[in-house]
Formats: C-alpha cells, structure tokens, sequence
C-alpha cells in the first residue's frame, strides 16, 4: 500500500452506530459499515447516507466476501460482553466471540494492510486477545496495544479501553496532545427532558448507591456509561444533582462524552430506552481520534 495515498479505504466491522468513520473522518472512506443490528444501522445510515452498510453476521463471512470490499484497513469494536467484569467471562467460549473467531480465521487468507480493534480493558487479559495477537504475528504483522481513557485527553467521562493497531508497514508514535479543558457543563443540554428524571421513591432508596455529579464541580466526571444504561439502575453510569433531585444524562450528552459532533441524529422513532443503548455501546470518538494517529496515514 502507498501510505502517502489518501483517503485510506476502511471496512468498519462491528460498526454500531459509526464510532470509527465518525473518529476517521476526512482521512479515511469506508468502503462498507458491517453490523448485525439493523436498528444501529438505521441510525447509521442516517447520519451517514453515501456510505454502504451491510446487514449481515460476522460468524458465518467468507473469505471471498471481506476480499472483495478491497479494503487498506479492517476497524473492529467486537461484542465486548465475553470479556466484561460484569459479565460471566467466558471469553471464547462466549458465543459472542464467534464472530471474531471467524474473522481472524479469515485473516491470513486476506491480510488487509493494516487493522485496528477497540475493546473493554478485561480483553487485555483475555484468550481472545492472545489469539489475535498470535494471528497477527504469524501474518507479519507489527502491533501496538494501548490502554486509552478519555480523562487522559481532558474529558470528564471516565471510559477504559484497550486499543490495538496492526500494519505491515511502521507504526508512529501517538498523538498525546489533550484536546481541551472541558467541565461537565460543556456536555450537558441546555433544557433536560423532564423524562430524565429519576422518580422521588428511587432516589429515596438507592440515591446514596448512586454515583452522583454537580454539574458545577469543575472536577467532577462521569462513570462510564454501559449499553445498560436506561434499564439497568446501578453499575451502568452516572447521575446528576438536578432540582432537588437526581437526573439521568441523555443520550445525546453521552453521545457529546463520545465526541460525536453536534448535527449527529437519531432516527425520529427510536425510543429513549434504545437510544441510551446504542450511545453507551459506541465508542469514545475523541479517544479514536488520538489513538489512530499510531497509523502514519492518520497523522
């Protein structure tokens, strides 16, 4: 591959709601966005109507079918529930780590020039990461793995994740420059569903359990935010002191969190519950966007 030759063509596998064309932006043409879930690529086409979305599952892809989208580059964020402290940890035993499984099998058959994968931090320490950086090797590829939190580029939302880049080529060094000083207050809406509101009864129960904001504190930040966010009460993100009570974050300021620009837009029908989710599984944008500097061509 030219690595001077731009835009680099990108296949976003696992693709959500589009975390990765919207981190690579004008330095990368995505070929094609892969994802099972048709809801998430609604909200994907919507947001981004030229590019090519593909419905269909990972586990059982050929070959010939990831060979023929010509790609320089793979993007991964694979299911990260096998690997998660809440979860059971089955790691590739999970059924959901079938569709990596595939892929890696694939591989050395078609070997794009370079990959990229986004995922819990638990994956560092898991078989499925093992395999994978055994893949790589055996394909010659040189590998970086990270760990990157958006509180390290000066984002108050606490979100971990490991990171690994591949290329048969270099790889540079990251860019390490924070983004901004933000405070909670740059990432909150300016009128709040009333909707957002927990009901009196449950702050009155769990309210001490809860981690809750000033959305005053200059210093405060935000719990990672789960996909569970929504429906599950506890251990799935953050609340904030509002009108004498406590308030859930919207998805659009967990989507701010992320980094998604502000003209990104959820289909008109989709309900508040499966907003929430698609927000709290995507990825951090303004991370990405540092962490894919380690490719040259992203520089």
């Amino acid at each position: 591959m030219d690595r001077k030759r731009e835009p680099v063509r990108a296949l976003e596998l696992f693709c959500g709601i589009g975390g990765f064309a919207e981190a690579a932006c004008e330095k990368a043409d995505v070929v094609a966005a892969v994802d099972q879930s048709e809801i998430a690529l609604s909200v994907y086409r919507l947001n981004r109507p030229s590019t090519p979305v593909k419905g269909f599952n990972l586990e059982t892809v050929s070959p010939a079918v990831l060979a023929d989208f010509n790609a320089d580059m793979w993007w991964l964020s694979p299911p990260c529930q096998p690997y998660t402290v809440r979860g059971k940890r089955r790691d590739l035993e999970d059924s959901r780590a079938s569709s990596l499984r595939r892929i890696l099998s694939i591989l050395p058959q078609v070997r794009p020039f370079s990959l990229g994968l986004e995922n819990v931090e638990g994956f560092a320490a898991s078989e499925a990461r093992n395999l994978l950086v055994s893949v790589l090797k055996s394909c010659g590829y040189r590998i970086r793995e990270i760990s990157l939190c958006p509180t390290r580029f000066g984002v108050p939302n606490r979100r971990p994740r490991y990171y690994l880049f591949a290329s048969l080529g270099e790889l540079g060094e990251m860019d390490e420059a924070k983004i901004s000083e933000y405070s909670m207050q740059d990432f909150l809406d300016g009128r709040p569903s009333p909707e957002l509101a927990l009901p009196p009864g449950t702050v009155e129960r769990f309210g001490r359990g809860l981690p809750t904001l000033d959305p005053d504190d200059r210093n405060a930040y935000a719990a990672c935010f789960a996909s569970s966010y929504g429906k599950a009460l506890m251990h799935s993100g953050s609340y904030l002191v509002h009108n004498g009570g406590l308030r859930r974050f919207s998805p659009d300021e967990i989507l701010r969190f992320h980094g998604f620009p502000a003209a990104f837009k959820w289909p008109p029908k989709l309900g508040l519950r499966k907003r929430w989710h698609l927000a709290g599984n995507s990825l951090s944008v303004f991370v990405l966007r540092r962490a894919l500097t380690v490719l040259p061509f992203f520089k």
